[in-house]
Order: C-alpha cells, then structure tokens, then sequence
C-alpha cells in the first residue's frame, strides 16, 4: 500500500472536491484523480461518487476512512520514531529507586554534559527486574551494588560509597526507633539483621530513598541512607549505636553488547561513587 494514496484519499474525504485536495497536497487535479483510481483498482471499490461538483463517499468509502486515517496516524509516529532513533544514540541506563535518587542523578547530569550525541533512558525498577531485561537486551546497562551472577555478564567497579543507619532525632538509640526498611538488594539483608526481631515487621518498606526520607520523623524511624546523600538532605543524625557499612557500586553490561564502544566511553568519563 503506498501511503501517498491514502493521504490522497483522506484530503478528498476532507475536502470533497478534486481541486481543493491537488491545492492542499501541491498536485494536479488529474494526479489526485489519478491517485483514487490506483487505490480504488487496488481495493476492487469506488471510493467516491462524483455528481458535477458534489463528491461524496461511497459506503466503501466510508468503511475504509478509519482505517485510512488509523494507518497514516500509526505511518507518522513510525517515521518520528526511526527520525529520532537515527538522530539520536539511545542509551538504557538501569539502577533501583534509591540509587537514582541518592547517586546516580548528578551523575547523569555529567554524562550529558559529556557525550552530546547520546540520549539517555533512565530506567528505575528492581534489580531482578532489571537483570532480565539486560539479558533479553531491553537494557544496556545495570548500576547495582550486587556483583553479577551471570557468566555472560560483564562488569566494572565504580567505587564504594559508606552507608549509616539515619534519624532525625540526636543521640538516639535503635531501640527507641522505628526500623524503615529502605531496599537496598538481597544481599544487604545480612545487614538488617539485629535492628528488628525476626517476627517483627518493618514500619515502612519501599524502594525511594526520598520516601523513606520524608517519613522518618512522622513515624520517628531510622533507615539506611549513603551519608554523603544525608548530608546533603540534612537535619539528620546517625544512630547512636549502629555502625556505618561501606558498599560496592557495580555497572554490569552483556558480554556481547552491541553498545560496547558506548559502555566504554561512559564509564571511563567518570565515577559515580
């Protein structure tokens, strides 16, 4: 179906006069008349019923013009988006909530500055989540404080970041607090371990650093927070007698990526920890 046709066809339709359509579409008016009968002879239907100058639908006519303008509509967004990938280099970046809240946002911020060409998707979901769409190529790139699992997975150590349980209270101590749970990976439960009973249950459990942040003193809670990140927020205090934890942040990518140049670049340009 050539798409000339039926953009033919619509302005017709919209017009109802030969003329007015070849002025609207910058033809002749036996190009535009020309035109309906390809698409006529192709569908094997009259498409309009011409009576002097009053030109009306056919009722097959009328069945094929939602479907015609469907098609032209679904024909643009097409082309937008094939014009926007082939001027664009788009890149997936994956981490969970709190990541992106704590670390990787200013981080991003330089990679704009730094690499013109690329246009970034931020991509925030669980690490499982994320895992699989790096598998299935959905995603080019993980940031997590996980090592991969994965033998087709490759990785690179970005840096470590210290980490301290937080409240907004002065010289209190965990008993006295309600334990938020911020989700920080599987691997970081052994961590958790001791600042709740195993029969009890978390106040709060989410995936947003900011959440959990904006919570604390409501609840008169603690959680884990980078203190860098803390710092910055402020009006928070460490917990008196908890430690603080240093944490990895890995960036993990497929070992037989198509977007190895990119990856490359990206993660020699700077660190995020």
């Amino acid at each position: 179906m050539d798409t000339e046709l039926l953009k033919t066809f619509l302005e017709v339709s919209r017009t109802r006069h030969f003329g007015r359509a070849a002025e609207a579409l910058y033809l002749t008016q036996s190009a535009v008349s020309f035109r309906i009968r390809q698409l006529e002879n192709q569908l094997g239907v009259n498409l309009f019923t011409r009576h002097r100058n009053n030109i009306r639908l056919t009722a097959a006519g009328e069945k094929l013009l939602p479907y015609a303008e469907t098609l032209m509509s679904t024909w643009q967004a097409a082309r937008k988006e094939v014009a926007n990938t082939s001027r664009h280099n788009e890149f997936s970046i994956g981490a969970s909530a709190s990541l992106w809240e704590c670390l990787l946002t200013d981080w991003l911020s330089r990679l704009y500055q730094a690499h013109d060409g690329l246009q970034f998707e931020a991509r925030i979901a669980q690490r499982q989540s994320l895992v699989k769409q790096l598998h299935e190529r959905q995603l080019d790139l993980l940031i997590t404080t996980e090592a991969p699992k994965m033998d087709e997975f490759s990785s690179q150590l970005l840096g470590h970041f210290t980490m301290a349980l937080f409240c907004t209270s002065a010289s209190s101590l965990k008993a006295e607090l309600n334990y938020l749970r911020l989700e920080w990976g599987a691997d970081f439960q052994q961590y958790e371990q001791g600042l709740i009973a195993s029969d009890d249950i978390p106040l709060l459990t989410t995936s947003s650093a900011e959440l959990a942040y904006q919570q604390l003193a409501a609840l008169r809670g603690c959680t884990w927070l980078p203190v860098s990140w803390a710092k910055e927020k402020g009006g928070l205090h460490t917990v008196t007698d908890s430690m603080t934890l240093t944490r990895p942040l890995y960036a993990i990518w497929l070992q037989n990526s198509d977007k190895q140049s990119q990856i490359r670049e990206i993660l020699k340009a700077d660190t995020i920890a």
